[in-house]
């Protein structure tokens, strides 16, 4: 295979993660309306979506980490910076897709963290509120075992005068 068509094969695949990358993104987004309303249905259904298009990301990785060391072997070079984009014009538009993709992959964190943040608040929450039911829980049973056991019991007054 010569340079060009490995150049070629390079920004195919990359525009393949890219095109991923913005589904994954779009579902991150869905992601963070379920979680502020507390839709776990449909946040299950778009994590199990995610994860699919993650494996997909994986494979695509594993494809172009091979051309890409088949190009640097091809060209005896340790980074794809070593190229000249002169001598192949083609490296531009690699380069273009790649910084989109990581550009992607920045945005991508950021809504993740600030799911997590919330996912942790919401968690944080539903705790605190079983530890007051489970408080309420207790009180009740106290004070239930405490009227069967003086039921029967009369109020007595006592005057010590």
């Amino acid at each position: 295979m010569e340079i060009k068509q490995m150049i070629d094969e390079l920004i195919n695949i990359s525009k393949k993660k890219e095109k991923s990358l913005k589904e994954l993104l779009v579902l991150t987004k869905k992601q963070e309306g379920f979680i502020k309303n507390g839709d776990l249905e449909n946040l299950t259904v778009v994590i199990e979506q995610k994860q699919l298009i993650m494996e997909h990301i994986n494979e695509i990785d594993i494809s172009f980490l091979n051309h890409y060391n088949g190009l640097k072997k091809a060209l005896n070079i340790a980074s794809i910076e070593d190229i000249k984009i002169e001598k192949y014009p083609s490296l531009k538009e690699l380069k273009l897709h790649i910084g989109n993709i990581m550009l992607l992959i920045k945005n991508m964190q950021k809504l993740d963290e600030n799911n997590t943040i919330q996912l942790n608040i919401d968690f944080d929450k539903v705790k605190q509120d079983m530890k007051k039911l489970k408080t309420k829980k207790q009180t009740s049973k106290i004070a239930s075992s405490y009227m069967k056991k003086y039921a029967g019991v009369q109020g007595v007054f006592i005057d010590h005068k």
